[in-house]
């Protein structure tokens, strides 16, 4: 479930280079509230069009793309509202629908990844033929998992869902953004991301560290679009809860009764898994988080500005 920094964001000069995401960054200096919305209502198309695969082969991966493309098109509304826009409540039910439907698949298949990882962290703990067994029943519960979400038309109805939303987007009422107001709304997420990293750290809870990945990602996509120095937010947090996922879906599957002591160690195996990401996680969480919310905002308007002032000497 670290999945909140392979390599913590390049902060106090641990890492300067140019983000690789182009596709994801503003690139006007105007109407800024204008790009932000261009740039939600591309990822909605794409990401609805998508979801019209019919294919077995092309369905997971087109969940799984969808999905993060969702997560930009709630980082972009996330930074809208916060600076004034009115994005109608449907809207934002629309989103969270769209995203719950995509999550509950995508996780059928990324705990599958999740189980492979702790037995390869944990060779010796597992037997193989153990391992096989239960491998088997989560494969099993995913396969059911995309048979009903295609045949119960889930897929179609959340990409009609954003298709919907991608229209209204047209007509949010927003105010004019500058670069001030971006870099404003920017350095309130990070104090979020920042804060909820330090509840997550005090209670331990799993879904404390999973709020905190969520915190994360937003405000590593709205970086994204800021461009103002390079985000090496990568997913260490998501295996977290991928970890608990993953025995909730074990103990669920009926076909595995008979595999309850087996069931019991994973369990064990990964507790044992997510103390050990967890500790990675505050580590980096705290180079991530090493400047207070005003000194970070100030900090990012310097990087934006020298970023600026190199294209203008390059061109």
């Amino acid at each position: 479930m670290v999945r909140v920094c392979r390599s913590a964001i390049a902060m106090a000069g641990i890492l300067r280079a140019p983000i690789m995401h182009m596709s994801f960054e503003l690139q006007r200096r105007k109407h800024i509230e204008r790009e932000l919305s261009k740039k939600a209502r591309k990822e909605l198309r794409t990401t609805a069009e998508a979801l019209t695969v019919t294919g077995a082969d092309e369905f997971e991966n087109a969940v799984h793309e969808s999905r993060k493309r969702l997560k930009k098109v709630r980082a972009v509304v996330a930074l809208l509202e916060e600076a004034g826009a009115k994005v109608p409540k449907k809207d934002r039910k629309r989103l969270k629908s769209a995203a719950a439907a995509l999550s509950r698949i995508r996780d059928s298949a990324a705990i599958i990844e999740t189980f492979d990882r702790l037995r390869r962290h944990y060779p010796k703990q597992l037997p193989n033929h153990t391992y096989k067994i239960l491998r088997h029943g989560l494969v099993s519960a995913r396969d059911r998992a995309q048979a009903r979400a295609q045949r119960q038309g889930e897929m179609a109805r959340t990409a009609e869902r954003l298709t919907t939303v991608r229209k209204s987007a047209r007509d949010w009422p927003s105010s004019r953004l500058d670069d001030s107001d971006l870099f404003a709304v920017i350095a309130n997420s990070y104090r979020r991301s920042r804060t909820a990293m330090t509840r997550a750290r005090q209670s331990g809870h799993s879904a404390t560290v999973h709020d905190w990945r969520k915190q994360v990602k937003t405000f590593w996509y709205q970086m994204r679009l800021a461009k103002a120095l390079t985000v090496g937010v990568a997913p260490l947090i998501a295996d977290d809860h991928n970890l608990v996922v993953l025995e909730a879906t074990l103990r669920g599957c009926n076909d595995l009764r008979s595999m309850r002591p087996a069931m019991r160690h994973v369990g064990r195996l990964a507790e044992r898994m997510r103390q050990q990401l967890r500790r990675r996680a505050f580590t980096l969480g705290r180079r991530l988080y090493v400047r207070e919310p005003k000194a970070f905002e100030r900090w990012t308007r310097r990087s934006r500005n020298r970023a600026i002032a190199s294209h203008a000497v390059a061109a």
